[in-house]
């Protein structure tokens, strides 16, 4: 407890008189309360008047536990308001109790909260030690028996305080919030109604019999009922609580008053209870009219007690619990709907597409799912800053929502993503189809961010199915198509169909097969030289990843390096790449020890495997492709660094390939991250240039050192006058920020005298070797190193 024995008193542990609010608490943990709230209410309503005690107890005890306090107890104030009493009390294991030293402890000397208590406020202190010199008293005395932290809830009779429940939280202190605090309330109610319902027991228990069985079977209001259902009886309470009057009501049938969703429960209870006479059967949840004609919530109980002469009908002992209901209501809606939109969240989109799919199953109709995903949002994001992308997010889903036809939903999936359930006839899917187009029309309007109008466009993938639909599995093509719209260009509709899924399913087995082809030993590299454009020597060489698989024979990298990046499987997979293209280096090293040393001069041969030399005037080099996901690895410098040492390689053998979109994701973490590799001596290229959207302020603060020139501007140099001035200005960009430049595909000789006239550096392609297993670039090594 948070009292001492008096002289002096020891206070509560909430000694300051303000609400408890303002914490957040986890969704799981409050929705446990509510039930476990729930759990104690219904226990009070059939509670027998000389269980009372031992069911404030078990309350106490299961609160205290659940929550994880160290004491729960109760304290009632005598008839005139002066002494406390501690009545009932909980302790956790190890912690002493203090209830037999607490029997009369004066009101007045806790007055630092008594008007608190006094005007129905909740006290709370979330911290013992945060309370200022000003309440030194409380701090001091809290102190002593190590309290952290303390929440007490008034029990509010309708005529007086009657006491106070209080928690205590000892080893360390416990945050409650305000949803707690209603749930807390609404069983201080509960105890109250109890406590006064032994009192008026015990008090008329010598009273005409029919009044004595009315006041043992009563909460709040009492009804009785007789056997046409008619109100026999109205407690006085029924005016205060539901404003009926008396002589208005009486003879009237109870079920009118009952709203009409509750009426079969109602009905079941009194079957209940009419098989068990004289035994209290529970009434669910349910609503009766208000005077003011809107609906009360109560709990309740049930008694036969029509066989007794004093009572003849069926007695309703029932109890408010609008205020507990509404904190119920609201804590259900936070957990099923998206807290900045408003919108269904993915958990009750898919309760709202279950029923979607029974009302198709029974109707014969159709129904379809269109997921939606905003176009280049991140972008946005970024550039104008979360709260424009908030504000974007809100205005998306009131455009959703203003297209809504009725039966239809619209949820926000997660992120950027919306996905609507529209309902059809059966025979008129094209309808359905006209109708997620209309979805996608809602997005070409410019929408406003930050006084500037931006255009937001949004791709979509639409699922028509009947009623023996999946939920998931609609949501899973729905969001493949979605994808599928995504590749091809965005701003645009893809419907899900049949080779569609086959193609999934193909793409889901490839992945399942990539994740074991590592382990397995199927994963192999080829290798493509590199020469000097000049002298046509060989410079160095790429390593490209191949795949043999077992059943399908050799798969390219198109086909298994994109389910690679978006399953996460690039990451194990590129570090192994990047260990074997070391090995084979350190292989192909010892084996030609000269490919390993500088040239003696411009024109030797052996030096770097050839004429030009490797970076930094070393030797042979290999080139690696970098995934943006490996770039985002914490640990890739550290990484390569290891495999350096563990090969005995000095850096420069390596280069590392990064495209440009990759590169300008996230360009300030890229060049943190590349200039470590640079410092570690490694060189870097970027792959595909000119095909991205670079920007020429961020290639100049890269630290790369090889613009790699696509071979898309190779093949239209002979044809196109384009093509060799676009592969002429990226030779001079590159001279600019001091970069060689390696021309890729060169399928013809022609191809080739061009870019040795342009002034490119190095060269690649079909037209001087073709990609092949590690021992065909023994020929190019022989020949380099003049053997």
């Amino acid at each position: 407890m948070s009292l001492v024995p008096p002289a002096p008193l020891s206070p509560p542990s909430r000694v300051a008189a303000m609400p408890a609010a303002g914490v957040a608490e986890p969704s799981a943990k409050l929705l446990g309360l509510l039930e476990l709230m729930t759990n104690i209410l219904r226990r009070f309503a059939g509670l027998a008047d000389q269980d009372v005690d031992a069911g404030i107890q078990s309350a106490l005890a299961a609160i205290g536990e659940f929550v994880g306090v160290d004491r729960s107890y109760l304290f009632l104030i005598d008839d005139q308001g002066e002494y406390l009493r501690n009545t009932h009390e909980w302790c956790a294991p190890a912690i002493h109790p203090e209830i037999d030293n607490l029997q009369a402890v004066p009101f007045a000397e806790i007055h630092y909260w008594k008007d608190a208590l006094l005007r129905g406020d909740s006290v709370y202190v979330p911290c013992v030690a945060d309370l200022p010199d000003t309440r030194r008293f409380e701090r001091d005395i809290l102190r002593q028996q190590d309290v952290q932290s303390v929440l007490v809830v008034p029990l509010v009779g309708p005529d007086r305080l009657r006491g106070f429940i209080g928690f205590d939280a000892v080893r360390q202190a416990h945050a409650w919030s305000h949803a707690a605090t209603l749930l807390l309330r609404a069983v201080a109610d509960v105890f109250v109604g109890a406590i006064m319902r032994r009192e008026a027991y015990l008090a008329l228990i010598a009273s005409e019999r029919r009044y004595r069985a009315l006041v043992r079977h009563s909460t709040d209001a009492v009804l009785i009922l007789d056997t046409d259902f008619r109100l026999s009886y109205l407690s006085p309470s029924i005016e205060r609580i539901l404003g009926w009057r008396p002589d208005a009501w009486l003879g009237r049938r109870f079920f009118a008053a009952c709203h009409p969703g509750d009426v079969d429960q109602i009905a079941a209870a009194f079957s209940a209870a009419s098989a068990t006479p004289g035994m209290g059967s529970a009434v669910p949840d349910h609503r009766l009219l208000h005077a003011r004609n809107d609906w009360v919530w109560f709990l309740g109980t049930a008694t036969d007690l029509r066989a007794d002469p004093a009572i003849g009908g069926i007695v309703i002992n029932a109890h408010d619990i609008t205020q507990r209901k509404a904190a119920e209501l609201a804590l259900q809606h936070q957990a099923l709907h998206d807290p900045l939109t408003g919108l269904p969240n993915r958990a009750l989109l898919k309760d709202r597409l279950a029923q979607s799919i029974g009302h198709a199953r029974r109707t014969g109709h159709l129904l379809a799912v269109v997921f939606i995903d905003l176009d280049h949002f991140k972008l946005i994001n970024d550039a104008m800053g979360h709260q424009a992308g908030d504000r974007l997010l809100i205005d998306a889903a009131q455009r959703l929502l203003e297209i809504l036809r009725a039966g239809d939903t619209v949820a926000r999936f997660g992120g950027d993503e919306f996905v609507m359930v529209l309902e059809g006839n059966s025979d008129q899917p094209e309808s359905l189809v006209s109708a997620a187009e209309r979805i996608l029309a809602a997005f070409e309007r410019p929408f406003l961010t930050k006084v500037v109008e931006q255009v937001v466009t949004a791709s979509a993938g639409l699922v028509i199915a009947d009623g023996n639909a999946d939920p998931d599995e609609l949501l899973r093509d729905a969001d493949a198509a979605m994808y599928l719209a995504k590749e091809r260009g965005r701003a645009c509709l893809q419907r899900f169909d049949a080779p569609m899924r086959d193609h999934l399913l193909d793409r889901l087995e490839l992945v399942s097969d990539l994740r074991r082809a590592e382990q397995e030993g199927q994963l192999l590299l080829h290798y493509q030289p590199l020469f000097d454009a000049r002298s046509r020597r060989l410079r160095g060489c790429e390593a490209l990843l191949r795949w043999q698989h077992p059943r399908r024979g050799m798969v390219g990298p198109t086909r298994f390096i994109p389910a690679a990046e978006e399953t996460g499987l690039i990451v194990p997979i590129g570090a192994w790449v990047l260990n074997e293209a070391l090995r084979q280096m350190r292989a192909w090293l010892d084996a030609w020890p000269s490919a390993g040393k500088a040239p003696a001069s411009g024109t030797g041969v052996c030096a770097a495997a050839g004429a030009g030399v490797g970076p930094d005037g070393q030797g042979l080099f290999v080139a690696v492709n970098l995934s943006v996901r490996q770039l985002n690895e914490p640990r890739l410098v550290e990484t390569v660094r290891a495999l350096l040492e563990r090969w005995r390689l000095p850096p420069a053998v390596l280069c590392l390939e990064l495209t440009e979109s990759s590169l300008m994701a996230e360009p300030d973490h890229c060049v943190a991250v590349l200039s470590r590799l640079r410092d570690l001596g490694v060189s870097l290229a970027i792959d595909d240039f000119g095909t991205g959207y670079s920007s020429l302020a961020y290639l100049r603060d890269l630290p790369v050192s090889k613009l790699k020139i696509d071979r898309s501007f190779v093949a239209s140099m002979q044809s196109d006058h384009g093509g060799r001035n676009i592969v002429a200005a990226i030779r001079t960009l590159a001279r600019e920020f001091g970069m060689e430049t390696v021309a890729e595909g060169v399928e013809t000789e022609a191809q080739y005298q061009a870019l040795r006239l342009l002034g490119c550096d190095m060269v690649q392609g079909y037209h001087l070797a073709r990609p092949g297993p590690a021992d065909a670039m023994d020929v190019f090594l022989r020949a380099a190193c003049g053997e």
